[in-house]
């Protein structure tokens, strides 16, 4: 087993918030998604942006705001959220006081999905 926390992870700008790539950490190579922390700041959202990959969140803390073209959701920590590829959103913090801190895991369409054997 391996584990992995957001709040000791190497942060960098993208999307206009912090994320941190889960290609900092050693011996992951193999597995059928990528993934990464996304930190946004109180008070601070992404910039709007769509990608090629499919994009599965799950909001660990925090409150805040999913807008795509076709819905707005509020979030909370368990709210769990699927994109389509190259669906455009922008998360916005909705707290002037806590950070909104999401897994997001993505992936090509397509690409082999197998998950652990039983």
């Amino acid at each position: 087993m391996r584990t992995f926390t957001s709040h000791d992870a190497a942060l960098t700008n993208e999307y206009g918030i912090q994320v941190g790539r889960w290609s900092q950490y050693e011996n992951l190579s193999g597995l059928p998604f990528d993934a990464m922390w996304c930190v946004i700041e109180p008070g601070g959202s992404t910039t709007e942006h769509g990608h090629p990959e499919v994009e599965y969140m799950v909001v660990l803390s925090g409150s805040g705001r999913l807008t795509t073209p076709n819905a707005v959701t509020e979030v909370e920590p368990g709210t769990v959220l699927l994109l389509d590829s190259d669906e455009t959103h922008v998360i916005d913090n909705l707290s002037d006081s806590e950070r909104l801190v999401l897994l997001s895991t993505y992936w090509l369409p397509g690409a082999s999905q197998e998950g652990p054997s039983a």
